[in-house]
């Protein structure tokens, strides 16, 4: 199945379920690790969440390309806003900026907070 993985009935309701991988690069995420002296960061459809690099942005947009993800964004933090351009790829719980546009930042590799 493509972009929707399935439909199931139940007592009347119909439940769409997109496929896991669709949305596997959404949660929070942390550096090397998720305790307090980390670096966390959140990712979801609506909302980056990089505080901890002083930025927050409005998700743009969040499209799958073959084995990564593109995500565009427009980030408000210090001086004017800008529009950027993460890939991030995800394998199991770990992500990694494979390539960041207009806001760079490291560390690169993330692990899946709990």
């Amino acid at each position: 199945m493509n972009h929707i993985a399935g439909i199931a009935a139940f007592a009347g309701f119909a439940i769409i379920a997109l496929p896991a991988q669709a949305t596997e690069w959404i949660g929070r995420w942390g550096a090397p690790g998720c305790s307090a002296d980390d670096t966390v960061i959140g990712l979801d459809a609506k909302e980056l969440d990089f505080s901890t690099f002083e930025a927050s942005c409005r998700t743009l947009r969040a499209e799958r390309r073959r084995d990564v993800y593109e995500i565009a964004g427009e980030c408000h933090g210090e001086g004017r806003p800008m529009r950027v351009v993460f890939t991030v790829r995800v394998d199991g719980d770990t992500l990694s900026f494979i390539r960041q546009r207009d806001f760079d930042f490291s560390p690169k590799r993330f692990r899946r907070c709990r």
